[in-house]
């Protein structure tokens, strides 16, 4: 799977740097900001009678 993403300038060289470093670092952390996105969308549409 790839995944195109639009970066500022400033932030390009920073991200090239890490996926060279840790190439799995990036797919770990996209993982973890969608796992934690579907979880706070669930938590603010669900019931609310907690």
């Amino acid at each position: 799977m790839n995944l195109v993403v639009d970066l500022p300038e400033d932030l390009v060289a920073d991200v090239e740097r890490v996926r060279e470093r840790d190439p799995d670092f990036l797919g770990r952390a996209i993982q973890y900001a969608l796992a934690r996105k579907i979880i706070f969308e669930e938590l603010a549409t669900g019931p609310s009678d907690l």
